[in-house]
Formats: structure tokens, C-alpha cells, sequence
């Protein structure tokens, strides 16, 4: 007699709300000699059209009143009261030998939140600073392949959009770039790791990409990429798979041709060079 196996299964619910969807490898173009952040971590990014960034960029203003300072996190550089997305404070009294933490809560039922901290503040930004949250939101996936909307609800989350791809693909992509282009960044290592306490590493210095959209194209195939491939669950050739290995070899034809216009000192506005890696090689047997 066969034997008869019965399968149930019940439908996915998407991405745990228990662990939310963090952007952590956002960077400030800040002038060091006024203030250094570091181990920034955004939680409630929005990556859809009408989203809380400015496609992807954060523009932060702090104020000190003696030993705290009041930050804000706009979506538009002009930074409007009414293009407010986060609010924080940070503790600056110990900021001498240790650095302060700010913690960042939702304005105006934006949904942002998350935390960084001062590695240094000798005075307030003398404008707004540039966050580069994300190298690439769904408007630019979309670019490459418009029927975004046809994905499932655990791909294309319907409150966030393609976020997490974006924020996995915005770590690999400044992972890489760190490695391959590690003396022109400002030194070997990988950035700090947000999760240690006496971190503080000031290297890889993201500030000296002039432009990170000679990023995006890496980033926009990396995140397609990824998703294509959450999406491919058998072991034949399907057409999610032939998306994926598409935007894999697209991905890897963008990062064989960066040359990046990277500056040397970001602080004092040093002119930007161009600086081809020689580090990535893809070897294929015949």
C-alpha cells in the first residue's frame, strides 16, 4: 500500500514585525571638524514613491544648548517644518571621552525612527548635513523593470515598498566599495560595527565619494537581484531565476566599471579624482 504524505501550510505574513527593517549603514556628509556621527541605525525607511526620504537622502540640523543638542531629520534640503520626518536629543556631557548617543523619534506620523551617535561635536553644522540613507529606492528600481507592483506582498511590502532589498543592497554595495577602493577611502577596515559599544572607527570615510550615484546602477541590480531571488523557490530554471542571474550579470558589468571620483579631504574641500579599482576580477572556465 503507498504510502500517502499530506503537506498544509499556511499563508506568509511577510517580514516579522518583531524585528523591524533597519537601514544600518546610512552616512553623513558632515564637516569633522564640526561634528562626526557614527553607527547610524534608521528603522521605518520607505522606499516607495511617496516615502520619507528624498529618494533615499535625510538632511540633519542640530542645535547645542549647553550640555544637549536638539536634532532634527528632514526629506527635503530645505528643510521645512513641514518636511520634518524625525526628532532626537543626545546627552553631550560626556562627549570628551565617550561618545553620546541620539536617539530619533517619528515627526509628523512619518514612521522614521532609529539612533546614531557623536563621536565628536565641537560646533553646530554650520548648514544642513546630507544623509545618504539608501543608494537606491523603488523609483530607480523600477527604471530597470517596471512591473514592480506584480510581486507578492511578502517582496513588495505594501507599507514600505522594496526597502529591505534596498537596504541590503546599500551594505553590500559600501561593503565592496570599502574593500576594493580601501587606501583611497581613507584606510583598510570595514566600518564600525553599530552594535559595539567602544566603536568608533573613522575608516572606510564614505564623505570621500563625491558622487554615490556612480553607486547606484551596483546597488539597483543588487537589490533587483535579491529579490528576484526571494522569489525563485524551486530548484528548475523559472523566470524569477532568469530575472535573478540577469541582474547578477548586470550587477557585476557595474561594478567592473567603476571609476569613482573620490575626494581626499573631504573637511577642507579637496578636489575629486578619479580612482579606478583593479580589485574585482570574475573568472569564467572554458
Amino acid at each position: 500500500m503507498p504510502t500517502t504524505f499530506t503537506f498544509s501550510a499556511s499563508e506568509s505574513s511577510g517580514p516579522s514585525q518583531e524585528t523591524p527593517l533597519s537601514f544600518d549603514y546610512p552616512f553623513a556628509y558632515e564637516n569633522r571638524l564640526e561634528i562626526r556621527t557614527s553607527r547610524w541605525l534608521l528603522t521605518g525607511v520607505n522606499t516607495r514613491s511617496a516615502g520619507n526620504t528624498d529618494r533615499g537622502w535625510l538632511y540633519l540640523q542640530a542645535a547645542r544648548d549647553g550640555q544637549s543638542t536638539a536634532v532634527e531629520l528632514f526629506k527635503d534640503p530645505a528643510c521645512g517644518a513641514d518636511s520634518r520626518v524625525a526628532t532626537g536629543s543626545a546627552d553631550l556631557s560626556g562627549i570628551d571621552s565617550a561618545a553620546a548617543r541620539c536617539v530619533l523619534q517619528a515627526d509628523r506620523s512619518s514612521g522614521l525612527a532609529g539612533e546614531f551617535y557623536f563621536e565628536h561635536y565641537a560646533a553646530d553644522p554650520s548648514g544642513p548635513v546630507a544623509v545618504l540613507v539608501s543608494l537606491c529606492v523603488d523609483d530607480d528600481l523600477r527604471d530597470e523593470y517596471q512591473n514592480l507592483d506584480d510581486l507578492g506582498d511578502g517582496v513588495n511590502d505594501p507599507q514600505t515598498g522594496l526597502a529591505r532589498f534596498c537596504a541590503a543592497a546599500t551594505r553590500k554595495t559600501l561593503l565592496l566599495a570599502g574593500q576594493q577602493f580601501a587606501a583611497e577611502l581613507g584606510g583598510f577596515g570595514a566600518p564600525e560595527h553599530r552594535s559595539r559599544l567602544s566603536a568608533g572607527r573613522t575608516v572606510p570615510d564614505y564623505r570621500r565619494l563625491a558622487n554615490p550615484d556612480q553607486l547606484k546602477e551596483a546597488a539597483v541590480h543588487w537589490a533587483l537581484m535579491l529579490a528576484f531571488g526571494s522569489c525563485h523557490e524551486r530548484a528548475g530554471a523559472t523566470m524569477y531565476s532568469q530575472l535573478r542571474d540577469y541582474h547578477d550579470q548586470k550587477r557585476k558589468d557595474a561594478i567592473g566599471a567603476w571609476s569613482l571620483a573620490l575626494v581626499g579631504d573631504p573637511d577642507n574641500g579637496g578636489q575629486a579624482n578619479q580612482h579606478r579599482s583593479v580589485g574585482a576580477r570574475y573568472i569564467n572556465r572554458l
